[in-house]
């Protein structure tokens, strides 16, 4: 047993040791904008709350920012694929910081959902990178650990902003002097460490492709994204992808952005706690993605992805009708763990399901599905939490969480089966 577990590791270490000099920067700017992300996350909803707004208007501002989302997504991957990633990673990062201070600072209506919508815009292009860069950036071989380190690494730096940003606004309240100030200068703080993110792109050195000729360049520039062509002959793979993501998001838009308030409101737990929650929640997320690799390497990657989100449904419905504490905290992070593991996994099938130039546009398009309905489900969630608090919403999204589960098991089971028996 000891022994299997020092080859894991050691063949782990290996797959990491791997990495290139751009993998390794990337990483570390992922942590420092997953700190500010992380401290967002955590705050904002109950920030909001401090300035008497409602669910129903917490649910519209973020609806807002997936519905930036939405619009820009495949734009982005057009952009993404005409222009350096070094550049675009720095100007998202800019403007991500940017808009994150405003959104700490304004408190007019439709000013938050104006900057709302344009800060979903903004780091729609940092999400939309992500894949398509490691997939320049790495070889098969470490590949799928590294799409799995990116997301660990955001989990750790999630640790930490909402461990810390739980202690932040009662810190600040006593410097600022009201509660309010306290979460408004909390969030100041947390766009101020996403803009330091900036410094580890500068450093990333842009992969150049092999010269070509102008004339060629202007040929191949309508191949180079999208091969519309090429993907209307494939929109049924492409329909099979996107939908399982399209479920998730309807069933995590209802109740994933609320999980604070669903602490505040039912147990009276205080920012500080809530903190400690989330970062337990990171910890536990963190374990199941190093798993993740290991487990696709033993089931597959459609198996893995299917049972994964099987099994954390229980755990939702436990959330919905508990009203002890502990039971509630550790379905909380059961499910998360459970749920999450799959994450990197689904993207890394996504990508290997389709050629290089197609990556970018189908990476957008699973992103697209994912945001259009965690437009239309965190704005409806808000809506049911305020009417019928958080029962209702917390049944709903483990049946989306199941169809999700069949329609990926019924599209790619049999496919994956027989790359099983050929190897």
């Amino acid at each position: 047993m000891l022994d299997k577990a020092r080859h894991s590791i050691k063949d782990y270490w290996s797959h990491l040791s791997l990495f290139s000099k751009n993998g390794r920067l990337f990483l570390w700017g992922s942590f420092l904008v997953g700190l500010s992300f992380s401290i967002f996350s955590l705050l904002l909803n109950l920030y909001f709350k401090e300035l008497g707004y409602s669910e129903s208007f917490i649910g519209q501002v973020l609806s807002f920012t997936a519905l930036g989302a939405v619009v820009t997504t495949l734009p982005a991957a057009l952009i993404i694929s005409k222009f350096e990633n070094r550049k675009i990673l720095l100007l998202a990062t800019l403007f991500g910081g940017i808009f994150y201070f405003l959104q700490a600072n304004l408190v007019h209506r439709i000013g938050l959902l104006i900057i709302s919508l344009v800060l979903g815009m903004a780091n729609t292009f940092f999400r939309v990178i992500a894949a398509p860069f490691f997939m320049r950036n790495s070889s098969p071989k470490e590949r799928t650990y590294l799409f799995s380190m990116n997301f660990g690494v955001m989990l750790v730096a999630g640790i930490i902003g909402s461990w810390g940003g739980g202690y932040l606004p009662g810190l600040f309240s006593h410097l600022a002097g009201t509660r309010i100030s306290g979460f408004r200068l909390s969030l100041v703080f947390g766009s101020i460490l996403g803009l330091i993110g900036i410094v580890p792109f500068v450093m990333i050195s842009e992969k150049k492709e092999p010269s070509q000729s102008q004339d060629a360049l202007a040929n191949n520039s309508s191949n180079s994204f999208p091969n519309l062509k090429k993907l209307k002959q494939r929109k049924e793979l492409l329909f099979k992808l996107c939908l399982p993501f399209f479920l998730l998001g309807l069933g995590a838009g209802l109740v994933i952005p609320f999980l604070n308030l669903y602490f505040r409101d039912r147990f009276s737990a205080p920012a500080k706690t809530i903190g400690v929650f989330f970062a337990l929640m990171q910890i536990f997320m963190f374990v199941g993605i190093l798993l993740g690799p290991l487990l696709s390497k033993k089931l597959g990657m459609i198996r893995s992805i299917v049972w994964t989100q099987i099994l954390s449904v229980p755990f939702m419905v436990i959330l919905a009708f508990t009203y002890v504490l502990p039971v509630a905290v550790l379905s909380f992070l059961l499910r998360a763990s459970l749920m999450n593991m799959s994450q990197p996994i689904s993207s890394n099938f996504s990508m290997e399901k389709v050629e290089k130039e197609e990556q970018p546009l189908v990476n957008s398009l699973t992103m697209l599905s994912w945001a259009l309905a965690w437009s239309i489900s965190s704005n409806l969630g808000g809506r049911l939490i305020e009417e019928f608090s958080f029962t209702l919403p917390l049944l709903i999204t483990p049946v989306l969480y199941i169809l999700s589960s069949l329609f990926y098991y019924r599209f790619f089971s049999k496919a994956e089966d027989l790359k099983i028996g050929r190897r």
